[in-house]
């Protein structure tokens, strides 16, 4: 593993050279100053935490990812790190439960969000096929929502049943280590492109408390009743979607 970021950063400080007979407003105008990118998202679990999502889409969740990353020298000079915030949202299905004799129709959702501090590291400026190595800690929020799986005849109507019954979180440490690529095109000075861009990340997480999956019920009384478990939080995210620089 240290001999592979070693190359990498051979590599990177490399590509980052070249170019250096350029006149001072042409490498301005090469520089990676700024990356947006909105992307969406499939997520496969880990073993265990697959056994613990329990879902009719083979377990896999699917989400969107956003993030935005600064050049940390601004337009002084290139750099081969992008720092910034990096944003996800993930869904792993809905549940939902029949209407009885001492409750409404019921519907559970089961969310992860994550926000997490991300480090991009560019190898190289060139145009064309452009990869990168993203890294990101931050935190993670598995929560569990159930509401009143209400119709459209409900929602015209206004009725007077609460919208959201029960939700539950639970807060981790979050981390992870991806590989992914853009292609870069040749610019002018104070503009930008855009192009497609495609992410793999392994995340790492901290132990989290979850609902069981068909365990929600309401009594008579309207209580909310369920069971807990815990799991492993890894997952690989594969994204795809589009990125500004």
């Amino acid at each position: 593993m240290r001999a592979i970021l070693f190359g990498l950063t051979i590599l990177s400080f490399t590509g980052f050279s070249q170019g250096d007979s350029l006149s001072s407003a042409r490498q301005t105008s090469a520089f990676d100053n700024m990356h947006f990118y909105l992307t969406g998202l499939v997520a496969v679990p880990s073993p265990q935490l697959s056994k613990a999502v329990n879902n009719d889409w083979s377990n896999l969740g699917v989400g969107l990812s956003s993030g935005i990353l600064f050049n940390p020298f601004g337009q002084k000079q290139a750099s081969p790190v992008l720092l910034g915030v990096d944003f996800s949202y993930i869904t792993f299905g809905v549940d939902k439960i029949a209407k009885t004799p001492f409750s409404p129709p019921l519907k559970t959702t089961f969310n992860v969000y994550s926000i997490n501090a991300n480090a991009r590291w560019l190898l190289g400026q060139r145009t064309g096929f452009a990869p990168f190595v993203d890294g990101m800690v931050g935190i993670k929020i598995f929560n569990t929502r159930t509401k009143i799986d209400k119709d459209l005849l409900d929602t015209v109507l206004g009725t007077d049943q609460p919208e959201v019954i029960n939700t539950t979180n639970d807060t981790g440490l979050n981390y992870g280590l991806g590989i992914g690529f853009f292609n870069r095109k040749e610019r002018g000075v104070n503009s930008a492109n855009g192009s497609f861009t495609f992410r793999v990340l392994y995340v790492w997480g901290a132990d989290a408390k979850y609902v069981v999956r068909d365990s929600i019920t309401l009594d008579a009384n309207n209580y909310v009743h369920y069971e807990t478990g815990y799991t492993k939080t890894d997952m690989i995210l594969v994204q795809l979607g589009f990125v500004l620089y």
